[in-house]
């Protein structure tokens, strides 16, 4: 009911504005017809004349003088006009406010006739939006499910159409079982009812598309098995060379390993052997050297001997007798030239020859630097020396 009070109203509103808008529009066409503008318009003609096109210097002192004066004037007239203005509405405006009052009257009045027309229309009203509102909830609730209907449909049919593509990278396995899926699928005409034809055309279709789809996914594995196993051989080949090279290079590495250590130990050999030959040849020469030495030493000696072999008979006697003399061959080490010396040939004294010579010649060697030369002769010991001498009962 306030809702319908409301809308007349707002119409009441309207119609009044539109009659305060003809009314505005009739004076507007009246123009010059009001008695009381008819002298302003001669002001305004004025001020036109005079002003309208003028541009006023005001960088200028005269220049801003003329402007200031010339607003001044023109402001005088709109000061006037709107003081007429005001003076010619205050009758219009009275009738106006009369107007306005009976207006609202109206409008109290209508409003309450429309409220009691309301409390009578309102029920009947909405009970008929009750019904439309549930007659358009039961016509959008069958049209959902039909259209519900229609996309399950839609959708299956879509399966059948797509599934071949979509199983188009699968194994052979899958293919087979999801051929024996579709091919189960019963087109029933209560299920489908007008899209039976096309949902059978779509099975149909996708049994064959699968079927050739599965023949050519295990061609297509059989290919790749076989070639699988090729280069599973190949590759067990690749091994088994790869085996064969790593154990040909580490037996190479081994033998040329044990051929570097033989000639390592045949160059160490090599060296030992050249140090032990430069060790020898070192002894030998310092033999020889000590050889040589003993040897000018025993000619010293000799000659020394046979210097004094050279005096009376008398005194060397006893020395070719201690030189002649046998020598055991175990106290003997060396005795390079003794044997072929004259002196060592001569024929043994005899022993009382030699004390006498020991007894009588005072000048003589004694019996210990016969012993001493014996030994240095001979290369011996004194002892030994000594044990010669008394061999010969020296």
């Amino acid at each position: 009911m306030a809702r319908k009070t409301t809308t007349q109203t707002e119409k009441l509103d309207q119609d009044e504005h539109a009659a305060e808008a003809s009314l505005e529009t009739v004076a507007v066409a009246q123009g010059t017809d009001i008695v009381e503008y008819q002298p302003h318009e001669a002001a305004i003609v004025d001020i036109e004349q005079r002003f309208a096109n003028v541009v006023f210097d005001v960088s200028t002192a005269e220049g801003l003088t003329d402007a200031k004066n010339a607003r001044r004037t023109i402001r005088e007239v709109r000061y006037a006009l709107q003081t007429t203005t005001k003076d010619v509405l205050v009758p219009y405006q009275d009738a106006v406010k009369q107007a306005q009052a009976r207006v609202n009257q109206v409008k109290e009045f209508g409003a309450t006739l429309g409220e009691r027309v309301l409390a009578v229309e309102d029920p009947v009203d909405q009970v008929i939006k009750n019904e439309e509102k549930r007659q358009k909830a039961e016509k959008e609730r069958i049209a959902q499910a039909e259209r519900e209907r229609v996309e399950k449909i839609q959708n299956r049919i879509t399966h059948f159409r797509t599934v071949a593509a979509s199983y188009a990278a699968r194994s052979a396995a899958d293919i087979a079982e999801v051929l024996e899926r579709v091919k189960m699928w019963v087109i029933l005409p209560e299920e489908y009812a007008e899209f039976e034809g096309e949902a059978t055309i779509a099975r149909d279709n996708a049994i064959e598309q699968l079927d050739t789809l599965h023949r050519s996914a295990a061609a297509r594995e059989e290919s790749e098995a076989k070639l699988r196993e090729q280069q599973e051989a190949f590759e067990k080949q690749q091994q088994e060379l790869e085996e064969l090279r790593r154990k040909n290079q580490e037996e190479q590495d081994r033998r040329d390993q044990e051929a570097r250590q033989r000639l390592a130990d045949q160059q160490a050999e090599l060296d030992r052997q050249r140090q032990e030959l430069q060790r020898q040849q070192d002894d030998q020469r310092r033999q020889d050297q000590e050889r040589e030495d003993q040897h000018r030493r025993d000619q010293e000696e000799l000659a020394r001997l046979r210097a004094q072999a050279a005096a009376p008979v008398a005194t060397t006697a006893p020395v070719q007798a201690a030189v002649t003399a046998p020598v055991p061959s175990a106290h003997i080490h060396q005795a390079p030239d003794v044997a072929a010396s004259p002196a060592v040939t001569q024929a043994a004294p005899e022993p009382a020859a030699v004390a006498e010579f020991v007894a009588t010649e005072e000048d003589g060697p004694s019996a210990q630097e016969i012993v001493e030369v014996v030994a240095m002769s001979f290369d011996m010991s004194e002892d030994a020396a000594r044990a010669l001498l008394k061999a010969t009962q020296f």
